[in-house]
């Protein structure tokens, strides 16, 4: 069982979760962060050409019912 503050945090029924992975392109003159987030229940997979819109969908993600 975890738990964080004493709760016990495998029993959230209203839980989400996304794996986020981030990685540098482009040569070093030119380089640029990417990134994917993929929905850990439905396995959706999201590409993001800057770091920011993949925050900014997260956020969107978090703040729907």
């Amino acid at each position: 069982m975890d738990h964080v503050d004493g709760r016990d945090i495998t029993a959230a029924p209203d839980g989400r979760v996304y794996v986020m992975r981030i990685w540098r392109e482009g040569s070093s003159e030119a380089e640029v962060w990417r990134a994917s987030v993929r929905e850990g229940t439905s396995g959706e997979r999201r590409y993001f050409t800057s770091l920011d819109d993949c925050l900014d969908h997260l956020y969107m993600e978090f703040m729907r019912p």
